[in-house]
């Protein structure tokens, strides 16, 4: 099977791009680090200038950098075999203050498939935490993904989100928005 490091499409143009006006004491990681959120109260709110762009993406982007997803492309994740909370926020456009509904699909499927001998990386070494790998070509071991189709990586690799080909079949069948694919190395 093959797998796709999952990011933004920044090849379009009119998007609408999120910004946070109050993060509520949310810091940025919280939503990206693998692991369930407690206590989302359903205030935070992204707000966007449509002079700036106006068309609404499947994954849109923010400035927070989380996986925020239209109800089509939850949808899509909902059928497949991964661990994710989905936590409704609204999308609000700045001047009409009309509103959007969108998800932030916050990721907590993590598996240890990460294969360093046919990823590139460099180490560093932080005496209170061990070896650092920055990686910038993944390769992954398919027998250590537990057939999830969407995941993160463990041991501090917990930002890019990986797909399998299975989601990336669903995304092209229903024409999902604003995402971009590039495949990694499998071992």
């Amino acid at each position: 099977m093959k797998y796709y490091k999952l990011s933004m499409d920044m090849n379009r143009e009119n998007d609408i791009v999120c910004h946070f006006e109050n993060d509520f004491g949310i810091q940025q990681n919280e939503l990206t680090l693998g692991k369930a959120f407690q206590g989302w109260d359903g205030r935070f709110e992204f707000i966007y200038d449509s002079a700036e762009g106006d068309i609404a993406t499947d994954y849109l982007a923010n400035d927070k950098g989380w996986f925020v997803v239209s109800e089509k492309l939850k949808t899509i994740l909902e059928e497949l075999n991964t661990e994710i909370q989905f936590l409704p926020v609204k999308i609000i456009e700045k001047q009409s203050r009309a509103k959007l509904n969108y998800y932030i699909a916050n990721i907590t499927k993590l598996v240890d498939a990460l294969c360093l001998e046919n990823s590139e990386y460099f180490t560093t070494e932080i005496p209170s935490i061990g070896t650092i790998y920055t990686v910038s070509k993944y390769a992954i071991f398919a027998s250590k993904t537990q057939n999830a189709d969407v995941f993160k990586l463990s041991n501090r690799q917990e930002m890019p989100v990986f797909v399998s080909e299975k989601f990336k079949e669903k995304i092209e069948e229903r024409d999902i928005s604003g995402i971009c694919l590039n495949e990694i190395r499998v071992s």
